[in-house]
């Protein structure tokens, strides 16, 4: 899955949390419970962004509404934490298939192995049956 979700122009509202005003950036596509962590984490790292607030059943963040003067900060910041958002999310995915590819090799392995060990044992046996009889 490479799907790049990105932050629609932001629309100005009342803030969900603290009220006042606020700027709602809904996220598309819709994005997984994992890269919500994600940005949760970078926006709330981000000075510039004051009380990011995501509402992930919305796919919405908001931030307060900033002055003029803020105003392309605070679209730069919302952008660079879905940037970095989407790095983690791609960097999470690529552990989970390197995962799954590691373990099928170990279980390919483990099978190739008790597969050996079983014909060490008959061949062992068979042999000592044959001197017996």
């Amino acid at each position: 899955m490479n799907t790049a979700f990105h932050a629609n122009k932001p629309t100005l509202t009342t803030h969900p949390v603290n009220g006042g005003d606020a700027l709602i950036f809904t996220i598309t596509p819709s994005p997984p419970r994992w890269w919500w962590r994600a940005l949760r984490h970078h926006a709330t790292a981000d000075p510039t962004l004051i009380r990011p607030w995501d509402q992930e059943h919305k796919n919405q963040i908001a931030v307060v509404c900033p002055n003029l003067a803020n105003f392309t900060g605070v679209i730069d910041a919302i952008d660079r934490a879905v940037s970095q958002s989407n790095s983690d999310y791609a960097a999470e995915l690529a552990l989970q298939r390197d995962s799954a590819t590691q373990l099928k090799t170990d279980e390919d392995e483990r099978v190739q192995y008790l597969s050996d060990i079983r014909q060490a044992i008959d061949a062992h046996y068979d042999k000592h049956d044959a001197v017996v009889a």
